[in-house]
């Protein structure tokens, strides 16, 4: 118990975070209105109260700290719930919204971001009383114009607003919920001559910072870095990533050093230290601690928001300030009250942070590091200096490593095999980056520094970048296809828990949890092999512009698909190859969808379909027995009538059909079922593929 009353900040930040994930996760299953966040409050000042009057009554502070506990919580949930509002209040017409292009005047909240074809920009809607409606996601067309917008700008635009929704196919990334943790429900698309700046705005400090990273971006430019060399050192330096090649970034993740490209910790760290170093001059005069602290504290915090905020960097800093705090009054402050002070406070200010990746991620590297670090560095001691600095490296690895894996398998579905030997090399190189990124930028007056450190940055990131791509095609570097639940994860942090409380606090509780955990996770691995041996069932995918069908026969599955699909990594990723790894697919199969395979019958097992492709001729399935199903892909005015000739009672529509084509197919036959594909489709059936003439491409 003693152990436990030196954590305050950790006593209450764990039902705050149960109040707060709770509230995150509520509009998924019922609807919120302004009624129930207004019970919660209410029943959050009553419990308030009785542990007020309690504590005064009976006199024991037992009781208010049992009370603490449903406070904290409802506290978190009223909060989140408080911030979490629709985009349009309840008096607009959302129908009529949605249906129509409509005019509105927003404000852009976030640096535009240029996309290959479009400017993609996050804006706040404002009504007439200048009060906020909520985010939305705008992809501006392309062009000189809308390449000049910038945050803070006060915009008249026209667009007809969709909610956002997902492609509905199975363990898909859930981008709804991920928008919808940024507060954003809504997107749209404006054209070209649709918009119009109304104003400059009010950027504040926060657009100051924009324009002083845009300047120092030039900056980089100007010293002769361009290419991956220049996105690479904005990303790691001024946490610009926008311009990252989507290969070198896969590349980053393989090697398992994609943390580099995120100002993080490890980056305000540095920055924490050298600003130490230069500052203490000022402890030789009386207040010169006090002033060191408001100095460095004023620095990071501008750091932070060079950087743009991200949920990392705002952990380091806050971290930081609070240790720098803790040094100025001269007090040892203990690092997990620390950490959840740091936690609290930017959780208070934006309660959705808690869900996103890189808090998670960022808070969970810390605690590993300062649990698992010191104890695996007492291990083994060396007495040449490069061999200890190298073990230290090791340590900090390992440990980061643990606490971040069962997430890393959670969101990322991969595993770094060659982490050790990357941070061995990426973390001295991300250092040496950081310092002359800096001496550039404080040298760039005169211009042979400013091309003498451009020339060193370059070529020290260019190595680094040949360095990681090369580990990332070493066989077996990557440990990919992995997919666990988010019980599975939780099961994996209390084994991790359980263990070193077994090491740290020397107590077999700790190791028994551990083993009954581990027992557990392997029968429900055992339990999930044993339903993938014994799948059987058809999956239509929700894919834009095609068909595409998964014939699924345990591990094995056989693709119906166009060539182009098939060898779209990117696509087959976001499209399929989540679903496939949670049915742990073993051997993949491929039927190009041509003219030998289109119009004609599809035979598995006792299962009789045909995808249908009517642009430019007519079906050969008219005489063929009655089918299970059909397929629409394409379709012409003139083909339509040989649609009701087909023996069949079921029909799915691509859902990149044009919306007149959907609705003489739909009203053709009260009969039969024609059912637009806005979700996968998924059929239990058994058998093996049977189609004369298609070439079957299969690989493991």
């Amino acid at each position: 118990m003693k152990v436990w009353n030196s954590f305050p900040m950790l006593r209450l930040i764990l039902p705050f975070l149960v109040g707060v994930i709770s509230a995150s996760f509520s509009p998924e299953f019922f609807s919120i209105n302004h009624k129930l966040v207004s019970l919660i409050g209410m029943v959050s000042g009553g419990f308030v109260l009785i542990a007020l009057l309690i504590t005064l009554r009976l006199r024991q502070p037992f009781w208010f700290g049992l009370f603490l506990w449903p406070i904290f919580m409802l506290l978190g949930s009223f909060l989140t719930l408080s911030v979490t509002h629709s985009v349009f209040p309840d008096y607009l017409n959302r129908k009529a919204i949605e249906g129509f292009e409509t005019s509105y005047v927003a404000v852009i909240s976030d640096q535009p971001q240029l996309k290959p074809k479009s400017v993609k920009i996050t804006a706040e809607l404002m009504g007439s009383d200048r009060t906020s409606h909520g985010k939305v996601l705008l992809y501006f067309k392309k062009d000189s114009a809308s390449e000049r917008l910038k945050y803070g700008e006060q915009i008249l635009i026209r667009t007809k607003l969709e909610k956002v929704k997902g492609m509905g196919n199975p363990n898909e990334f859930n981008y709804t919920r991920y928008l919808r943790f940024h507060n954003i429900s809504f997107r749209g698309y404006v054209k070209s001559g649709a918009w119009e700046v109304l104003s400059k705005g009010n950027p504040g400090v926060r657009g100051w910072f924009f324009d002083v990273r845009s300047r120092m971006i030039q900056l980089l430019e100007k010293s002769g870095l361009d290419g991956n060399e220049l996105s690479v050192a904005s990303a790691l330096i001024l946490g610009f990533r926008t311009d990252l090649d989507k290969d070198l970034m896969t590349a980053y993740a393989g090697a398992g050093a994609t943390h580099v490209l995120a100002v993080s910790g490890l980056h305000v760290g540095i920055v924490y230290m050298i600003l130490n170093f230069i500052l203490s001059f000022l402890l030789r005069f009386k207040h010169g601690r006090i002033i060191r602290t408001f100095l460095v504290i004023a620095v990071l915090g501008s750091y932070a928001a060079l950087t743009g905020l991200s949920p990392s960097v705002c952990r380091a800093a806050t971290m930081f300030t609070f240790v720098a705090i803790g040094s100025a009054i001269e007090r040892n402050t203990n690092i997990f009250n620390t950490l959840a002070a740091s936690a609290f406070v930017l959780i208070l200010y934006e309660p959705m942070i808690i869900m996103q990746v890189g808090f998670q991620l960022s808070y969970a590297a810390v605690i590993g590091i300062v649990l698992i670090q010191p104890r695996l560095f007492k291990l083994y001691t060396f007495k040449n200096r490069l061999a200890d600095w190298a073990w230290s490296i090791t340590c900090v690895s390992v440990a980061a490593q643990i606490a971040t894996f069962p997430l890393g398998l959670l969101y990322f579905h991969q595993f770094p095999n060659l982490f050790l030997i990357s941070n061995l090399l990426v973390i001295p190189a991300a250092a040496g980056i950081l310092y002359l990124g800096f001496s550039l930028f404080l040298f760039s007056f005169w211009e042979p520094t400013l091309l003498f450190f451009g020339f060193l940055l370059k070529t020290l990131i260019s190595s680094l970048n040949q360095v990681v791509v090369w580990i990332e095609k070493v066989p077996y570097s990557v440990l990919s296809g992995i997919d666990i639940s988010t019980v599975e994860s939780l099961l994996m942090y209390l084994i991790i828990a359980g263990i070193l409380l077994f090491i740290i606090q020397e107590k077999r509780a700790g190791l028994y949890a551990s083993l009954t955990l581990g027992v557990i996770f392997m029968i429900l691995q055992v339990v999930e092999v044993n339903q993938q041996r014994n799948q059987q069932f058809i999956t239509i995918y929700n894919v834009k512009g095609e068909a595409v069908i998964a014939l699924f026969n345990g591990t094995d599955v056989t693709l119906l698909s166009s060539k182009k699909f098939w060898e779209n990594e990117q696509a087959m990723l976001f499209n399929v190859r989540h679903h496939w790894w949670k049915l742990g697919i073993e051997i993949e199969s491929f039927v190009e969808l041509t003219d030998s395979a289109l119009n004609y019958v599809i035979e598995w097992d006792n299962v009789r379909f045909s995808i249908l492709n009517l642009k430019h001729k007519r079906p050969n399935v008219a005489k063929q027995e009655t089918l299970n199903f059909a397929v629409i892909q394409s379709v012409n005015g003139q083909n339509l009538t040989t649609v009701k000739n087909i023996p069949c009672s079921n029909y799915y529509l691509v859902n990149t059909l044009e919306l007149k084509t959907r609705q003489n197919l739909m009203g053709r036959d009260e009969n039969r079922v024609f059912k637009l594909i806005d979700k996968a489709v998924i059929l239990e059936k058994i058998g093996s593929i049977k189609v004369r003439g298609i070439t079957l491409v299969t690989k493991n």
